[in-house]
């Protein structure tokens, strides 16, 4: 799946090669045309003037020829470096859905983690079950979410693994109650799931330069 940026940038890069190369073909044409007004000009002073114009004429076509080629050429690398960079940039970053994915699934796991916290706490738990439920629900809903196919290959196999990971979690979450959490075995057992899940979020951020700090400072 290729982005309309890339495609755009590769389009004009193609156009930009063909104009150019229209101009210099146009100069080495007036090169041609130019060629016999390099000899000696004639001594009839009319026809040594309208020589003269002529030759001038053509000497500033091939100039403007070439210089329109050397200027098309230019930005045609220029177009091509930045399709290529808008690629390269495409396949290895989150794209602005991902990118909310992840950062709400990040709130959503530390909020997780509190209540489960506040459960085996015995502080509120029926508030905390209930905030619990809330939340496996929105975790739930990672299970239809698909990485941008635009990303590498390696990149959405990580990303689609955290979501199903995510969306695991959540529907696992989603029929426990404060009695079942209250089985010390149960609860660790989530709260390792918890941790499996932030591991895998670890090597999402890692890999996609994701600034946790940044997050943090946002709660």
């Amino acid at each position: 799946m290729l982005d309309w940026s890339f495609v755009t940038l590769l389009s004009s890069a193609l156009l930009f090669f063909l104009f150019a190369l229209f101009s210099v073909a146009l100069s080495i044409m007036t090169r041609r045309k130019l060629r016999p007004l390099k000899k000696r000009p004639p001594k009839n002073k009319r026809k040594r003037k309208q020589f003269i114009l002529k030759r001038r004429k053509f000497e500033k076509q091939v100039k403007r020829q070439r210089n329109s080629g050397i200027i098309l050429f230019v930005l045609m690398l220029m177009t091509t470096g930045g399709a290529f960079y808008t690629r390269h940039y495409q396949m290895n970053n989150l794209n602005a859905n991902d990118s909310e994915s992840i950062v709400q699934s990040y709130y959503l796991l530390d909020e997780v983690e509190l209540q489960l916290s506040n459960i085996k706490n015995n502080e509120n738990p029926q508030k905390s079950i209930k905030n619990l439920r809330e939340l496996s629900l929105s975790l739930s809903s990672y299970g239809a979410r698909r990485a941008y196919q635009g990303l590498t290959e390696e990149g959405q196999i990580l990303l689609n693994r955290h979501f199903i990971l995510l969306k695991e979690l959540g529907t696992n979450l989603s029929s426990q109650t404060v009695d079942s959490l209250g089985n010390t075995d149960t609860m660790e057992g989530y709260q390792k799931d918890v941790k499996k899940v932030k591991d895998s979020q670890k090597k999402v951020f890692k890999r996609f330069k994701v600034n946790e700090a940044a997050l943090k400072s946002k709660k």
